[in-house]
């Protein structure tokens, strides 16, 4: 599991939209995604990630920011549900 690959999967809801049946399938390849890394490395790990995306591209941060939260609520700090 790599920075990369999650950034891959972002990209792919990026340019397929909400609505798109490839994109369901993105978003719960990066929930899994979300999953396993929290699994190693706990919130600092998630964080990290977090981070690492939004450097990647400034302009698209807050997008990917939301898109990141949707996919890993379950997994953040003041979620209503944990792993």
């Amino acid at each position: 599991m790599t920075t990369a690959s999650i950034l891959a999967l972002v990209e792919s809801i990026e340019r397929r939209g909400d609505d798109a049946l490839a994109a369901f399938a993105f978003q719960s390849a990066l929930t899994r995604k979300g999953r396993e890394a929290h699994a190693a490395g706990g919130s600092a790990t998630l964080d990290a990630i977090r981070r690492e995306i939004a450097a990647a591209d400034p302009k698209r941060a807050t997008v990917r920011a939301e898109i990141l939260a949707a996919a890993w609520a379950d997994l953040l700090p003041g979620s209503d549900r944990t792993v």
